[in-house]
């Protein structure tokens, strides 16, 4: 980094690069899908899946309230403890009930996570926010949390064979891990005196409606219309369905499909390491604008019998993601009040995630009728309107 930084600052971000790390390490992620074809059918592990999600969503803004308001380093620390937990509880089961019972804590545990880890690290770093240090830092961050993702999955895959359930066990292991690598790290802010539940109800509710209210304000409401559309697709691209379908429609099998998203992790790792080299020199707008017409063109690739050339299109999805998360995160974090931090990042995730809700039933409808133009047509459009939207509100800040 340029700008100079503490010891103390030092520090903390090794052990946020460290954290990255381990929470990155999911080795149940190309394996999950067999191992509960072993125990249970597939329409059950679609309903699985869609009870998750929604259960992920409905949690995710109040989580970020309470990391708010009874400190982000607690809410941190439990969640990654049910989120294990949850992962622990799934690795032992054998029917419906156990996968949903660990499922469900796991989803808990990650809303809890998400948002107040960002907001907490953010936080305790205090680096000056003129400077790019915290953009560079989240960059570097992502570059760790691939290289972590892509071991996994390769080792996790080999476990597999092994022992179906080593996988699982390592995978929530690695989250409990988390837990006792940032122990040391409390949240400095000063503790509201206790007070009556029906009172702190009251204020948890108000915190919750004013963390939405926030997006209402012009510095974070330019910025929506990016989320719901470009990181809403990217979210249902890389935990939806939508990854596995383009490989499947441009004709990869499974073994080419994971080549294919191995290689495009490893880019990407590449991309990340010059936008750390060059952050000061990189402007919001023109990454923005370059990264919706990325996805745009991504959407309408995938409408041609491209064949092979599809690598492309997923490359282009993965590294998107990738580099919009570190913009986001600077813009989200500087932008947002000090006190309702995380909040504002839960209600980001939450727009993130919404759209996906709504879009994991229609695109597995369109693509078993074979019409999935429905949608990359459609979605394109509404990506180019939310770059003309961007440009228009940034004219009046």
């Amino acid at each position: 980094m340029n700008q100079t930084i503490t010891n103390n600052q030092h520090r903390l971000s090794t052990k946020y690069l460290t954290y990255k790390l381990f929470t990155s390490l999911w080795f149940v992620g190309a394996i999950w899908v067999y191992f509960y074809r072993i125990f249970i059918t597939d329409q059950q592990v679609g309903l699985l899946d869609g009870l998750a999600f929604a259960i992920g969503l409905v949690a995710e803004v109040p989580s970020g309230a309470m990391a708010d308001r009874f400190g982000r380093d607690k809410m941190v620390k439990l969640g990654q403890v049910l989120a294990g937990s949850g992962l622990l509880i799934q690795a032992f089961g054998s029917s419906f009930i156990p996968f949903f019972v660990g499922q469900t804590i796991m989803m808990i545990g990650i809303s809890f996570v998400s948002g107040a880890d960002e907001a907490l690290f953010f936080g305790k770093l205090n680096f000056d926010r003129s400077s790019v240090n915290w953009r560079k830092l989240v960059t570097r961050g992502s570059q760790v949390a691939l290289v972590g993702s892509l071991f996994a999955v390769v080792t996790g895959g080999w476990l597999y064979s092994i022992n179906p359930r080593i996988p699982w066990i390592l995978t929530g292991l690695a989250f409990i891990s988390s837990t006792l690598l940032i122990w040391s790290i409390k949240d400095t802010r000063i503790e509201k005196r206790a007070k009556k539940f029906s009172v702190e109800l009251k204020e948890h509710l108000a915190s919750i409606k004013t963390g939405f209210a926030q997006f209402r304000a012009p510095k974070l409401l330019l910025y929506i219309p990016i989320i719901i559309t470009v990181q809403g697709l990217f979210y249902t691209t890389g935990w939806g369905l939508l990854k596995l379908i383009l490989l499947d429609r441009f004709h990869f099998d499974p073994f080419w499909g994971s080549l294919v998203i191995a290689t495009s992790s490893l880019i990407t790792v590449g991309i990340l390491a010059l936008m750390h080299k060059y952050a000061e020199k990189m402007n919001e707008k023109h990454v923005v604008t370059l990264i919706s017409v990325g996805a745009t063109a991504s959407l309408l690739l995938s409408l041609a019998d491209i064949g092979v050339w599809g690598c492309i299109v997923i490359f282009t999805l993965y590294a998107g993601e990738c580099v919009l998360y570190t913009f986001m995160s600077e813009i989200l974090n500087n932008r947002a009040p000090e006190d309702q931090r995380a909040t504002v990042l839960s209600v980001a995730s939450f727009l993130r995630t919404l759209p996906y809700v709504a879009l994991a039933p229609i695109i597995g409808y369109l693509n078993t009728r074979d019409d999935l133009e429905y949608f990359l047509i459609s979605w394109a459009i509404l990506i180019c309107l939310a770059v003309l939207l961007y440009f228009s509100l940034k004219k009046q800040i």
